[in-house]
């Protein structure tokens, strides 16, 4: 069972241990994440780096991690230099979780 992490508001420099964390602890009991990102109104470069670097753990664990990012077109940071090819996108954590599964 994917285990989930929602996430909202903000992810900078400033707050981003936080969900590194957050990310880490998850991937302990799980080897499948999805993480909501529906509710987050900013994500930076370092975000961007947690969620690479914690889908390259659950890859090595022999899982996977999902994003879910609402509906319409991926924010331009997830479109930069093809992280949009790296990372598994999704509209709603019903296709994350079937896309795990799949």
């Amino acid at each position: 069972m994917a285990e989930i992490v929602a996430v909202s508001g903000e992810v900078t420099f400033s707050n981003v241990a936080g969900l590194t964390r957050r990310l880490e602890d998850a991937l302990a009991r799980a080897h499948e994440l999805v993480v909501d990102l529906s509710d987050v109104s900013f994500i930076d470069s370092s975000g961007l780096s947690a969620l690479l670097t914690a889908s390259a753990d659950a890859r090595a664990k022999g899982g996977a991690l999902a994003l879910v990012l609402g509906e319409g077109q991926p924010p331009s940071i997830f479109r930069f230099r093809g992280v949009d090819r790296l990372l598994a996108l999704y509209a709603s954590r019903d296709a994350a979780l079937a896309g795990l599964s799949a």
